[in-house]
């Protein structure tokens, strides 16, 4: 195995699957099923991306984001969707965000890329105090420490910002040549951490295309097991 590899995980739908959460709360709002969850997800995770740039940037506040983005998610699929019922979605996926949990097969990975003594981190963009109570809701404190956690908010830069790229490289000594982004966002995780100089593997939980003209990246996972094989190809054979 080559000791000088070193792996950089995100967090939301990379280190546990953010669909689950996602669609009960929506679900128990509407009072209904979703005629298309995978729709849903896609469009709620392009609302998501902007209304974050307005939250970083002050403009509105978190909360006030956080709404804005499922009723423009429902006004999208053309779904009837009230100020109230917007509530009591963001107050069930609060909830739920408050039981999230690594799956034994990411946790399997995670043990092993400890005992081999792989150089890790966690890169992710969201509101710092957030983020990290995530990090601890999901036990990551088991294998990582919060100085191995970058939140984007805390630093002042978000990816794919190259910038947020050179300070894990600093704070944790990763050469970017050596390096693996692990991500779902093609943007904010692929083609940030290439643009870095860092090798990439992308989760691509929901099988999306990609994109015509899009560098591709170094891996593609479809499933954690997937991930696992590639782990077991790169980092033990």
């Amino acid at each position: 195995m080559n000791k000088e590899l070193s792996l950089v995980f995100d967090i939301d739908d990379t280190l546990y699957s953010q669909m689950e959460p996602l669609l009960t709360a929506c679900e128990f709002s509407l009072g209904r099923k979703l005629p298309d969850p995978e729709l849903f997800y896609q469009i709620f995770g392009k609302r998501s991306a902007e209304m974050f740039l307005f939250s970083e940037s002050g403009q509105v506040s978190i909360h006030e984001s956080r709404i804005y983005r499922i009723e423009n998610t429902m006004k999208d699929l053309g779904i009837p969707f009230t100020r109230e019922q917007a509530e009591i979605f963001q107050a069930r996926y609060k909830e739920n965000q408050s039981h999230l949990h690594v799956s034994p097969v990411m946790t399997a990975l995670l043990d092993e890329c400890v005992a081999a003594g792989v150089k890790m981190g966690v890169i992710t963009n969201g509101p710092f105090s957030h983020q990290v109570q995530k990090f601890h809701t999901l036990g990551l404190d088991k294998w990582f420490t919060e100085e191995q956690l970058i939140v984007s908010a805390g630093v002042g830069v978000a990816k794919p910002d190259v910038k947020i790229f050179r300070m894990a490289e600093e704070k944790w000594g990763m050469k970017p040549e050596n390096t693996y982004m692990i991500g779902d966002s093609l943007e904010n995780d692929i083609t940030g951490a290439r643009n870095a100089g860092w090798k990439t593997i992308w989760m691509n939980y929901h099988r999306y295309a990609l994109p015509e003209g899009a560098e591709k990246p170094d891996y593609t996972a479809y499933t954690e097991e997937e991930l696992k094989k590639i782990w077991n190809t790169m980092f033990i054979l």
